[in-house]
């Protein structure tokens, strides 16, 4: 019995360490959530880009184009800017995946994590901003506890990404063997 009750303390424990309030965390997690609708857009615009560069080189795929970089490259074809963008779209894809895991741990934490996400969801994720408004009428709250809610998912957000993602991928990467071997 007292083996049961210890486990349930520390979950509790863990429950209640997850909603404090840490300061940084939430802002930083709020700058983050604030610019990811525009990167999502950008990420889709730059892939459209290279597209049409794709189809402008003879192919209508992008890993025929890769295949042209590596291979067929045309003297007249900026090599380092095509590769420096899919470079860095690589990079923000990464971002935007780490910040989708977020989401779903966010989605299925245990108290009020549906709800959480909703309201992240709908401020900040979906491509088309709901109001104010429109969130309260379909979440079916209070504005008060809207705000209070808010306020709550963005610092979960946040400490699922600096407390639990961010540093599994720190870890993983510490620990990956990422020397390329040619021989």
């Amino acid at each position: 019995m007292k083996k049961t009750e210890s486990t349930i303390e520390k979950l509790n424990g863990l429950i209640a360490r997850d909603k404090e309030f840490d300061k940084q965390k939430y802002h930083n997690a709020k700058l983050l959530l604030k610019i990811y609708r525009d990167v999502v857009w950008r990420v889709e615009d730059a892939l459209c880009e290279l597209d049409n560069q794709a189809y402008q080189f003879g192919g209508r795929r992008i890993s025929e184009l890769i295949d042209y970089l590596a291979f067929d490259f045309d003297e007249g074809v900026d090599k380092n800017k095509i590769e420096a963008k899919l470079t860095n779209m690589s990079e923000t894809k990464c971002i935007i995946d780490i910040i989708d895991k977020a989401l779903i741990r966010l989605k299925n934490y245990p108290n009020n994590g549906e709800l959480y996400y909703e309201i992240i969801s709908k401020q900040y994720i979906l491509k088309y901003r709901y109001t104010e408004s429109e969130i309260l009428d379909t979440i079916n709250i209070e504005r008060t506890m809207f705000y209070r809610r808010k306020k709550e998912a963005i610092n979960l957000i946040g400490v699922i990404l600096w407390g639990y993602i961010l540093p599994q991928l720190q870890e993983y990467w510490s620990n990956a063997d990422l020397s390329l071997d040619f021989a």
